[in-house]
């Protein structure tokens, strides 16, 4: 059946059995229970026949479960709490808007605090609310909430700091060389451009904030673009060094070029690739992460198991559906990589297709996915691109097979691990022949035993690749 949805003012959302199981926690209750009344209210929900339903409905079904399966003590505790599908409303004026635990951060930054700091304040705001049973608050009595909770967990300065920070708030621009309209001067980018060199989120905000704060402190209102730049880049040589600061005008000056970057991140399934993904395309602000898997279930949809059927069973399960070797002679090793290759060799298809069309709308793209394999992947466009290969690979067997462990609990089963270390054997092969190839084809391997030594090793891997292959893009401008 089709998932439950819950209609709120902003339109209809999917149910996340992850709400209800933070609703629970903070009550004592242990995890594996508090999931069993998830589960338990989405199958009630799915079998009275509900596609959508009313946040008072949810809440009801809910605490019924809760009662029947935990007692009517820890159902009357929660039904004192505004749950967290609820919406919290804040009033101002006349305006009615939900709360948004983004919103209080993005201010909570503004004030000052770190980006850990705000998002760890903006939840603590956002849980005393709703175990309080709070369903709408004024704009005022919002912000002295959140000023005590910044008071207790950080001091009567931090407080301080917090209700006096609409006097940092002055309009400061960066404006463009080519003419282009000013844009206000986000101490978020600058960060975020901080964070794509290897920086830590807290030292990209700290440099940031304090290339602000110098700023005004010179009267500034309007700083040019490369102007900005430089005043960077020199703080970054005292800070960290000659590399560190190359490494961000050639990062930043990719942002600005007229060929666009692809990505391409390979490695067999549970070594991290999607992680990496994610991470780079945040710090190298890239908005389009395409997952080989999505482009596999849009030809599942549309290609029967009859005609492709490698396409219908994972890449480490892929053999089993092909015919067998008339001669006889084929071993398992073969058997499986030549499954393994006819479902890349099918899915390549897509990938190629999305890299052609991205190539020629000079758009920027990170693959991911266990299909994407570099020979695969050459199309007629490729000199529109700077084209980034890596491989992800997991040496350790042990942690490879705790990952699997791990990621079952994390889905909540959705991805049980015994199917995946029930092909252990098939998996590991996959990466050895993956291994391999990359060191034919010069592509680098990615150690994906610690996420922030990967990111370190990708962006590297990006430095050294443009330093090669993209010179003119990334000349100092």
């Amino acid at each position: 059946m089709a998932e439950v949805f819950v209609r709120l003012r902003r339109g209809r959302w999917p149910l996340s059995k992850g709400l209800l199981v933070e609703a629970l926690l903070p009550l004592g209750v242990p995890l594996e229970a508090a999931q069993a009344v998830a589960h338990t209210v989405e199958e009630r929900l799915k079998a009275e026949g509900a596609s959508a339903v009313a946040p008072g409905v949810l809440r009801k079904v809910f605490l019924e479960e809760v009662a029947r399966a935990l007692g009517e003590e820890a159902a009357g505790r929660l039904a004192r709490q505004t749950l967290p599908f609820e919406e919290i409303l804040v009033l101002e004026g006349k305006r009615r808007r939900p709360f948004s635990k983004g919103l209080l951060a993005r201010s909570l930054e503004d004030a000052g605090f770190s980006l850990k700091e705000a998002h760890e304040l903006a939840k603590a705001v956002e849980g005393h609310l709703r175990q309080e049973g709070v369903k709408q608050i004024s704009a005022r009595r919002l912000e002295e909430v959140v000023a005590q909770v910044v008071g207790r967990a950080l001091g009567k300065g931090a407080k301080r700091r917090y209700l006096q920070r609409q006097a940092f708030a002055g309009e400061l621009f960066v404006e463009e060389e080519s003419g282009e309209p000013r844009m206000p001067f986000s101490k978020g980018i600058l960060a975020q451009s901080l964070m794509g060199i290897g920086f830590s989120p807290e030292g990209a905000y700290r440099l940031a904030r304090e290339m602000e704060k110098a700023l005004r402190q010179e009267g500034r209102r309007v700083i040019r673009r490369n102007e900005l730049r430089e005043r960077v880049y020199q703080a970054l040589l005292k800070e960290a060094g000659e590399e560190v600061a190359r490494r961000y005008l050639l990062l930043r000056s990719l942002r600005r070029s007229a060929r666009p970057v692809h990505i391409l991140i390979g490695g067999v399934t549970g070594v991290g690739k999607s992680v990496l993904a994610s991470a780079l395309a945040y710090r190298l602000g890239i908005t389009h992460i395409v997952p080989s898997d999505a482009v596999r279930e849009v030809f599942r949809a549309s290609l029967s198991r009859d005609l492709l059927p490698t396409l219908h069973l994972s890449t480490f399960e892929a053999w089993k559906a092909l015919l067998p070797d008339l001669g006889g002679e084929e071993s398992h090793e073969e058997r499986v990589m030549r499954g393994f290759l006819d479902q890349v060799a099918r899915v390549a298809v897509g990938l190629r297709a999305i890299q052609e069309r991205s190539a020629l709308e000079g758009t920027s793209i990170v693959l991911e996915g266990v299909h994407v394999v570099p020979r695969y992947l050459d199309h007629p466009y490729r000199d529109r691109v700077l084209t980034v290969p890596m491989l992800v690979a997991l040496q350790d067997e042990k942690l490879h097979r705790d990952r699997f462990l791990l990621r079952d609990q994390e889905t909540a089963h959705a991805r049980p691990g015994e199917k995946y270390l029930t092909h252990f054997s098939e998996i590991r092969l996959i990466q050895e022949h993956l291994l391999r190839w990359a060191q034919e084809e010069g592509v680098p391997v990615i150690p994906g035993e610690d996420l922030d030594e990967a990111v370190e090793k990708a962006l590297e891997v990006l430095v050294a690749y443009l330093e090669a292959h993209g010179s003119r893009e990334v000349a100092r401008a």
